[in-house]
């Protein structure tokens, strides 16, 4: 098939069909508007898509093509290039502008091919000819290498997740009970070694499992301390284990194209606890462990990623702290009512908790990200439970 994409600033509106098509584009046309910005976007794509072609070892011809819409001389030009050509055209124009789009459609239909419009709330897409149009469901979305690929960006480092699946045990003891864990924290930080073995000989174990204490149980330095918020992403990417994402990565640290840089407001380099994809919808989860010191900072921070990433992408903040006042039911959390209410209004959804629950968590995430658990794991849950867990490691 040969495809035609109207470049413009959005990638993610046209991305999903370049790659619900990849390896069975022979030829690709690149259409970008005379405007400087515009060719940059072209020449951007173009080696993105290359770079995802050379990773599956596949091949097509790549082409430029610069359209000027208000230029009847340019509209005539391409209407010539394609006058009877054959059903194996598509015309892929999310996002881009109307007018444009438009008069490229209507040479396309005009000349028997075919004009693809992607629906991103569905991940389907209609094919119009000039009889009518079908509706499809994409079978193949975007795992986030591939996103990231496209996007013209770089994956620099991530956590390992098979190291993570080997603590798994010792990450959900440490965290499961936040009273507990927030009172070891504390301990360690003081180095109060004797009282902690005192107080918590059964969490021992797991400690050194994660590697924040030594042979003899002692702290291993500053470094032991400062783990706790790493290892508390890797928990939560426990959390999320289950649920029929297609993809998960954790502790990413990602490298944007220097042209970006310089045209956005974006770092060179940006690290992003969790990342998340389904159906090509794209989606973040920032840990926080404690008393953010600027929990509005954090809502910001997560609404300019999504704007750069598209209106389909959504946020989540998981934030567990310590319950200062025990005696106070009223105990004022971090993320107050009117920075909930802030943060809803850019789809960026709170789970700020003094006691951990599976179940509320759950459903946070199941309601910000449209996702289900699989059924396989809910039944292997069901044979696992956490008095076991605990028994393990009191051994």
């Amino acid at each position: 098939m040969e495809l035609l994409t109207i470049v413009h600033s959005q990638k993610i509106e046209y991305i999903p069909i370049i790659y619900a098509f990849i390896g069975k584009i022979k030829r690709h046309i690149l259409f970008f508007d005379h405007a400087k910005q515009e060719r940059a976007f072209a020449q951007e794509l173009k080696v993105s898509i290359e770079k995802l072609y050379a990773k599956y070892n596949l091949k097509t011809e790549i082409k430029m093509i610069k359209i000027d819409e208000d230029s009847k001389k340019d509209m005539q030009q391409i209407a010539q290039v394609f006058e009877g050509k054959s059903h194996d055209i598509y015309l892929n124009g999310a996002g881009a502008d109307t007018a444009l789009f438009t008069v490229l459609s209507s040479i396309i239909l005009r000349n028997h091919g075919k004009v693809l419009a992607y629906d991103n709330e569905d991940n389907s897409y209609n094919i119009i000819t000039q009889n009518g149009f079908t509706n499809e469901k994409i079978k193949n979305s975007m795992n986030l290498e591939d996103f990231i690929i496209l996007m013209g960006e770089e994956i620099l480092d991530e956590m390992n997740k098979g190291e993570i699946l080997a603590q798994k045990d010792a990450l959900n003891l440490l965290f499961l009970d936040v009273k507990r864990m927030f009172d070891i924290r504390f301990l360690l930080k003081q180095r109060k070694t004797k009282e902690l073995k005192k107080r918590y000989p059964q969490i021992l174990k797991a400690l050194k499992t994660l590697g924040i204490v030594n042979d003899e149980y002692i702290i291993k330095g500053q470094e032991g301390f400062v783990k706790f918020g790493y290892l508390f992403e890797a928990f939560i990417y426990l959390q999320l284990e289950g649920f029929d994402f297609d993809d998960i990565k954790v502790g990413v640290k990602i490298r944007f194209d220097k042209e970006q840089v310089a045209r956005r407001n974006i770092e060179v380099t940006n690290e992003f606890d969790i990342l998340v994809i389904k159906e090509n919808k794209i989606g973040f989860i920032e840990c926080k462990v404690g008393d953010s010191h600027d929990p509005l900072g954090t809502v910001y921070k997560s609404d300019s990623i999504m704007e750069y990433f598209g209106e389909s992408a959504s946020s989540l903040i998981v934030n567990i702290e310590r319950k200062k006042y025990l005696k106070n039911k009223k105990s004022k959390m971090n993320f107050g009512a009117s920075i909930l209410l802030r943060a809803e209004t850019k789809k960026v959804s709170i789970y700020n908790t003094f006691y951990f629950s599976r179940n509320s968590f759950r459903n946070k995430v199941k309601k910000r990200f449209e996702v289900d658990i699989k059924p396989e794991f809910l039944e292997a849950e069901k044979r696992k439970s956490l008095n076991e867990l605990v028994q393990k490691w009191e051994r």
